[in-house]
């Protein structure tokens, strides 16, 4: 992922393809934010801590860390940061796209700062769902996972969005590397 570093030493097909390369390493998954679940016993009854007078629930695992630093999107690595690097060194390797590589990276940086809300936003919704769950309020709970799935919905939207910025970023490094070879 760091091979974006050396690209000074290369003609400018030859950045442009290591570029490409760098890019389309980059994913996005459908994880619908599952590192936000609230983590059950062997019965389904949330697992719960107390701390300093306040209920805990433990979540589940966060995906592997080399998963994560691949995965646009994802609240819980540096990939996103990574990822705008990558645009900035793009911008100095094909200089003539600077405008329009500036506003995906615009349009990138707004979704992500979207998909971040969103799970904190899920976070709690699942906290108060395992809350409703260990006190038997059956509709306050699907009240909860109602406004969840909604939110779900809502993150997936946002992962397409990621899409199609990754693939009109590639389109834009591939019809450079198409005219770098004239």
């Amino acid at each position: 992922m760091r091979s974006f570093i050396f690209i000074g030493y290369m003609n400018t097909s030859q950045q442009i393809s290591q570029i490409l390369t760098t890019i389309q390493s980059f994913q996005i998954i459908q994880c619908q934010m599952h590192h936000e679940k609230v983590a059950v016993d062997v019965e389904g009854n949330p697992i719960q801590n107390a701390l300093d007078d306040t209920l805990v629930f433990d979540r589940v695992n966060l995906c592997d860390l080399h998963l994560r630093n691949k995965r646009l999107g994802c609240a819980h690595s540096g990939v996103n940061i990574k990822f705008e690097r990558v645009l900035e060194e793009l911008k100095t390797i094909v200089p003539q796209c600077t405008n329009q590589i500036s506003e995906f990276k615009n349009v990138f940086n707004s979704t992500v700062t979207k998909i971040y809300a969103l799970d904190h936003k899920v976070g709690y919704l699942e906290h108060d769902i395992a809350l409703c769950a260990l006190n038997f309020d059956t509709i306050g709970k699907d009240k909860l996972e109602q406004s969840l799935r909604k939110l779900k919905m809502d993150h997936s939207q946002l992962m397409n969005k990621l899409s199609e910025i990754k693939s009109d970023i590639e389109q834009v490094v591939i019809t450079e590397s198409n005219y770098s070879q004239i």
